[in-house]
């Protein structure tokens, strides 16, 4: 039962609906008059109208159908079992399915309890105008104080159902009896359950016409008893006794039906009618009723008996209900012995579920329990249609314990993940525990409100590694870099024991690293988190360490795998329902199309990554997506559209407080073209100052050396210049940046040549890189610095082409070479040997690995001292890999390599990556991939060793 939370839950459906004719004719004239209109003023008097009757009368079949024949948005909310204490988290709720503004919410969150009750009324005022309200099964206190926050909505109806008449006073409500249908009402409802036609006078039914009659008049009207008699009649099951003599005619009626059922469907009834509720359920949630070790094993099939013995009625899709009659019939008629309470089994379910599924979320460990089985982690989607029922353990009366605080521990960082900041800020305002202020902390980062962040989750005061973590977060979507590696230096001590802090903190340390340029220790640190990440079973932390390795592959011009790492991190991204992340994936794919010339694609990309940013609230997002936009509209020569999204990008960054983004806004708007000729002459009127101030501040090296580079470029050639060319040189080299180093020699060239007349061509300075170093696109970057040197005289100077700082060329390491400083440096070969002949599908083939010095290498030598090396394996197809890693020594001898068992589950070519890292540190010195060819097993030909693919090592 999939739901949208942004969304109002819709009216359930009972199936075809019969008689009650003149209850919907006043129940359609009160719509028409209370949600048609709104007053001139903005403002009215609430006028509700309340439902009552008794239970199983049909009063919530009554509103459904009510509801449907109105086409206005409806918002239905089941409040059987609701308290005063669940007045607040209701009106939160109706405002996230009303797609009110996240942020506000959460800005009121951390400020005074009347300030957030005023809010929460005008953003009531604000979104729930012209929409129809139903309070399902609402006692009347709840309602009341319901109705209180409601009552200055414009245009806003509200229709109640209730099984009270009385407590509706002062409240304006018009009142609406229910009341239970007379018997040619019964009887036409049963007949049209089984036939379509009224219940007949003669005719086919004849024969059965005196029990069919007894068993609908023991439902005394209620529909819910009628449509278990209607059961009765279209299967011809005559009853087999007669009421006895202190049995009324419900409890006749079900103990009839129960004759009829397994002992499976018994207890399952006996477990529904202990839950004491008339709110639906799910078959999960009957589940949740049993305790860990003894749930029926078929639970759909045994909900499918009692469905068509209509004990149990489908509410909509996957939820059912138990009508109220019928729970208590079953409770006189079962007597069942003594079972634990329904909400204490309940809460064991939901504490162990939340925490399982947390696994997949932050790669927690999850804690022992002492008895029954442990359930799976559960995926995060599946879990939307039970939120409230989450929420309602912690109301009340619910208890303080160990077991209430795990489950607001799981199902804050759930709403979390989810984006639910309404519920979650009901959560806190419930159960403000450390874990749930540290959710709803993390939540308004994602929302770009870091101040609120900061008030939510002071991390000064909370010194563990959870709050290390989540500072360097906060710090990093700040766009702080440097502060954000200050922040991680505790959690990556290498004293420390790796937990999942440590694969976290690795995270935030490759993305840190990737916006400051540095590709190589980028790479590696998203390596060592996604391997944890793995480890530890947590999807949602591979998703990220995928992308942002996604990331890193872009920088340094690897569109192709970067796209592959894409399409895996948006699978992994979304089976733990990270919307979010998956929003994250689309911008960062949209720079590929882009990148690939394919206009038509990259527009209409472009509107969807905005479109989910601005759903998701993302601001920072947005700033990204315009920011990457920029360059692309440049080059199609639309200068005032690059300059608007850049305006709107610095807008957002400002707004989100990501100095980062703000930063390239500020340098991108600066060396924008100042007219339509395509000859990238800049306008000298805006200052670069801002922007080398503001990229210093931050530290992110790599801004601040095209910044400075793009300064000297655009001023008369002095040698007062000298410093700051010198400063981008040294960053640039720092980095390993061939790209900015060409560029840097251009301008340098430039200089030279005005002041000393020693004139350098652009086929020279490309000669002069490094030759290891492949630059992106050599040809382009000759036309342009050809185009660079010649345009030198022109006033003003020219910039530097805008795409030339998307790109980090770095050294490449090939695919079987452990990578040391030096081009002539000794190196290590990778060796993959096959010792089992022609492998088979389904069948063990042995890999050995092996890490040989080359002679000259200080591992070669018979007694230096050799490390010890991990090497992980990977899979990249249908196969299987044990163990998943071992260790080695650096040696030719076959005794120091380590060796794998490789079952491929299918016939046809396979892929396996082998990861080498040191086993001390986990830093990854290369990766390799081979090939085999698996044969069926009547075939005898194959390969003998496998066979290398290239692989860029790392």
């Amino acid at each position: 039962m999939r739901q949208d939370l942004r969304c109002p839950t819709p009216p359930p459906d009972f199936g075809g609906f019969f008689g009650r004719a003149d209850e919907l004719d006043r129940i359609e004239a009160w719509m028409r008059d209370h949600v048609a209109t709104r007053p001139p003023s903005g403002h009215g008097y609430l006028s509700p109208l309340v439902l009552h009757g008794p239970p199983g009368v049909g009063k919530s079949a009554l509103a459904a159908e009510a509801c449907r024949r109105l086409n206005v948005v409806t918002h239905w909310v089941s409040l059987y079992d609701a308290d005063r204490s669940d007045v607040e988290p209701t009106l939160l709720r109706l405002l996230g399915e009303s797609r009110a503004a996240r942020a506000v919410i959460v800005r009121a969150a951390s400020g005074d309890d009347r300030a957030f009750r005023r809010t929460l009324r005008d953003e009531l005022t604000r979104r729930l105008s012209g929409r129809l309200l139903v309070l399902d099964g609402v006692p009347p206190p709840v309602g009341r104080a319901l109705l209180s926050f409601l009552r200055d909505c414009p245009g806003l109806a509200v229709l109640v159902t209730s099984r009270q008449k009385a407590g509706w006073r002062r409240t304006g409500a018009r009142l609406l009896a229910v009341k239970p249908l007379d018997v040619r009402a019964t009887r036409d409802l049963v007949a049209r359950s089984v036939t379509g036609e009224p219940w007949p006078d003669r005719g086919p039914w004849s024969s059965r016409a005196r029990w069919a009659a007894s068993l609908t008049d023991a439902a005394q009207g209620l529909p819910a008893l009628a449509r278990i008699t209607s059961s009765f009649i279209a299967h011809e099951r005559k009853p087999r006794s007669q009421a006895q003599t202190d049995e009324s005619g419900p409890q006749w009626l079900v103990r009839l039906a129960l004759e009829g059922c397994t002992s499976d469907e018994r207890d399952l009834l006996g477990h529904l009618a202990e839950r004491n509720s008339a709110s639906p359920f799910t078959p999960r949630a009957v589940q949740w009723l049993y305790s860990p070790d003894s749930h029926p094993r078929d639970v759909r099939s045994v909900l499918g008996g009692l469905l068509a013995k209509e004990l149990v009625q489908r509410w909509s899709g996957e939820a059912y209900c138990l009508p109220q009659p019928v729970a208590d019939a079953v409770r006189t008629a079962e007597r069942p012995s003594p079972v634990p309470s329904s909400r204490a089994v309940t809460s064991l379910w939901a504490e162990r579920v939340l925490q399982s599924t947390a696994v997949l979320l932050d790669g927690r460990a999850l804690p022992e329990h002492r008895h029954g089985p442990e359930p799976g982690p559960v995926d995060p989607s599946e879990l939307v249609p039970h939120l409230d029922e989450f929420m309602s353990l912690l109301t009340g009366d619910a208890p303080r314990g160990r077991q209430q605080d795990a489950i607001a521990d799981g199902l804050a960082l759930l709403l979390a993940v989810l984006g639910d900041a309404h519920r979650l800020v009901a959560l806190h305002r419930l159960w403000p525990t450390l874990p749930v202020r540290r959710a709803l902390s993390s939540l308004a980062a994602d929302l770009g409100l870091p101040e609120q962040a900061g008030q939510l989750y002071d991390t000064d005061t909370w010194m563990n590694p959870a709050a290390s973590h989540h500072k360097a977060d906060v710090l990093y979507r700040s766009g702080r870099l440097g502060d954000a590696l200050k922040a991680l230096e505790e959690l990556l001590d290498e004293d420390r024991t790796v937990d999942r802090h440590t694969a976290w903190a690795l995270l935030i340390l490759g993305a840190v690293r990737c916006d400051r340029g540095e590709v190589a220790e980028a790479e590696q640190a998203l390596f060592r988190a996604a391997t944890l990440h793995r480890a530890s079973g947590c999807r949602r932390g591979l998703g990220w360490s995928l992308l942002h390795s996604a990331r890193v592959c872009l920088l340094s011009g690897r569109e192709a795998e970067a796209g592959r790492l894409l399409e895996e991190a948006d699978e992994v991204l979304l089976s733990v329902a990270d919307t979010r992340g998956g929003n994250w994936v689309t911008t960062e794919s949209l720079r590929i199309t882009l990148r690939s010339g394919e206009q038509d694609a990259g527009m209409e990309l472009a509107r969807q990554a905005q479109a989910q940013h601005a759903a998701a609230e993302d601001v920072r997002g947005l700033a990204w997506t315009l920011l990457h936009m920029a360059p692309w509209a440049l080059e199609q020569g639309d200068v005032r559209g690059a300059r608007a999204a850049l305006e709107s990008a610095e807008k957002f960054s400002v707004e989100c407080g990501d100095d980062l983004g703000r930063a390239w806004a500020k340098h991108r708007i600066a060396v924008l073209p100042s007219a339509r000729d395509g000859d990238h002459s800049a306008s000298v009127l805006v200052s670069l100052g801002p922007a080398l101030a503001l990229f210093g501040e931050i530290g992110c090296p790599l801004g601040a050396a095209w910044t400075g580079l793009e300064m000297v470029a655009r001023r008369r050639p002095t040698d007062i210049h000298e410093p700051l060319l010198n400063m981008a040189e040294e960053r640039f080299q720092a980095l390993g940046d061939a790209y900015g180093l060409a560029w840097t020699a251009g301008v340098r060239a430039v200089h030279h040549g005005r002041l000393h007349e020693e004139w350098r061509t652009a086929a020279a300075i490309i000669a002069s890189l490094p030759r290891d170093i492949p630059v992106p696109d050599p040809e382009r970057l000759m036309r342009e610095l050809t185009r660079f040197l010649d345009g030198s005289r022109a006033l003003g100077g020219r910039t530097i082409p805008s795409h030339a700082r998307d790109h980090v060329a770095v050294r490449h390491t090939g695919p079987w070479f452990l990578d040391l400083p030096g081009q002539a440096a000794a190196r290590c070969r990778v060796r993959v040997t096959l010792l089992d002949d022609s492998p088979s599908d389904d069948t063990t083939a042995r890999l050995l690995v092996r890490v040989s010095p080359e002679d000259g290498h200080p591992w070669a030598a018979a007694r230096g001292e050799r490390p010890w090396l991990t090497v992980t394996a990977t899979p990249l197809t249908h196969a299987s890999v044990d163990p998943a890693s071992a260790l080695l020594l650096p040696s030719e001898q076959t005794v120091h390599g380590a060796e794998f068992g490789f079952t491929a589950h299918r016939i046809g070519t396979h892929r396996i990556r082998f990861t080498i890292a040191f086993e001390r540190t986990g830093t990854v010195l290369q990766q390799v991939e081979t090939e085999l060819d698996i044969l069926d097993q009547d075939e005898h030909r194959g390969l003998t060793s496998p066979e290398a693919v290239p692989h860029r090592g790392r």
